[in-house]
């Protein structure tokens, strides 16, 4: 068979005066088929096949009429034609249906470029469990990535609650240097505690102190508007694919150990796909707003408790020991980042330290506290009678006669004088 390519080479030789001798010595063709190239077409016409018998044919009426009726599910339709007969595979129910469905609109977003130190992206990932002194918790992942240079940091946990929220931003902001303008995040119950029908943001009031503190705006996305925050979310997927994969950690702290590795030897030096640029590279222009040295803001983790009569609060399966003369009675404990527990009275007065205890039923004890206790003391004396004015005395009795002593010869001669 000839080609296209050669067929046209043959026509244009001949159209040029060659002769179809010359052309055939060429091209290494017989004459007859150099003649039949000449006066052919230069393409050939493609035989048509006969149509090929497809088992879905005879069911073609009925699912047109069905897709008519407004029934697009190409599982339900391969169950009604199967009971009428068909034979072959969903996989060609599908393929008939999916032309006839009303394509879907693209959906068409804008990227949303911000200019250095103006905002930071905020998210939380989940990645399973972790054995935690003992006990299986779940463990997420706090992911913060800065909108302009794309430098991201990571630190997991095992909880999300409002002391880790804000302990996760405090640590963030000492790995870049300081802190954005804006941090945008969805709808938390650690950040937005409501938000009305008409757009307005009932913020949590510690998370709102929190921002005042450091002088940044805290911004909520709007519900159901993940892509708003795009780059945290992207942020989250890299860790998922990237670090996490094959990933092999002793605890909690080997785990974030290699997480800082990760950040600081892989994920803030690479090239980063859509700036173009390395995100370390970049930090050091993003003018953030500087810490100044100031003291952290407390993130310690408050809560109330009521001692017992024996000088204990319990907290988090544990007890802790506190001054016998505040026992019973209601206390403020706050647990610090560095694994300390205070414990106060309600007019602020610190009444005990302790190391945070791991695992439960434990007891740390401060002998001092019990000092002024007096344990096995003598007994509590019990009230008796007493006498006083208006109570009349009992009668006396008269004294018993006085018997003189003698000695006992004098009672034996007394016998044998009567006996005589």
């Amino acid at each position: 068979m000839v080609r296209v390519e050669e067929r046209f080479m043959i026509q244009e030789l001949f159209r040029n005066g060659v002769s179809i001798s010359e052309i055939a010595r060429r091209t290494g063709r017989d004459r007859k088929t150099v003649r039949s190239v000449i006066n052919g077409p230069l393409m050939p016409a493609v035989k048509a096949r006969p149509p090929r018998v497809r088992k879905i044919d005879p069911f073609v009426a009925y699912l047109e009429k069905r897709i008519e009726q407004g029934v697009l599910n190409a599982e339900k339709l391969y169950q009604e034609i199967r009971a009428r007969g068909y034979s072959g595979k969903v996989r060609m129910v599908r393929q008939f249906v999916q032309p006839r469905r009303t394509p879907k609109q693209p959906t068409a977003t804008v990227r949303f470029e911000t200019e250095p130190g103006q905002q930071a992206q905020v998210d939380w990932g989940s990645f399973g469990t972790i054995d935690y002194f003992g006990r299986q918790r779940r463990l997420y992942a706090f992911v913060m990535t800065l909108g302009w240079s794309r430098a991201m940091y990571i630190e997991f946990t095992v909880a999300m609650d409002e002391t880790w929220w804000l302990r996760c931003h405090l640590h963030a902001f000492h790995y870049f240097g300081g802190v954005p303008q804006e941090i945008l995040h969805d709808n938390l119950k650690t950040a937005v505690l409501e938000r009305t029908a008409d757009g307005i943001v009932h913020w949590h009031p510690r998370y709102l102190d929190f921002a005042r503190y450091y002088g940044f705006s805290p911004r909520a996305c709007q519900p159901y508007r993940a892509q708003t925050k795009g780059k945290v979310e992207s942020g989250v997927k890299y860790v998922r694919g990237n670090f996490w994969p094959g990933l092999f950690f002793d605890d909690l702290v080997d785990l974030n150990r290699q997480g800082r590795g990760w950040l600081d030897n892989v994920a803030n030096i690479r090239v980063h796909g859509t700036t173009g640029d390395v995100p370390f590279v970049r930090l050091t222009q993003e003018a953030l707003q500087p810490l100044a040295g100031r003291p952290d803001y407390d993130t310690s983790l408050v809560c109330y408790r009521r001692s017992t009569k024996d000088c204990l609060v319990s907290y988090e399966g544990n007890h802790y020991s506190v001054p016998a003369s505040h026992a019973r009675q209601r206390l403020l404990l706050k647990e610090t980042e560095r694994g300390e527990l205070g414990i106060y009275a309600l007019d602020g007065l610190e009444l005990a330290r302790h190391s945070v205890l791991q695992g439960h039923r434990q007891q740390s004890i401060i002998a001092g506290h019990y000092q002024t206790l007096r344990v096995n003391g003598p007994a509590r004396p019990r009230p008796g009678a007493v006498q006083g004015v208006g109570h009349v005395a009992p009668a006396r009795l008269p004294d018993a006669p006085h018997v003189e002593k003698r000695a006992l010869r004098h009672y034996e001669a007394w016998a044998e004088v009567t006996a005589a």
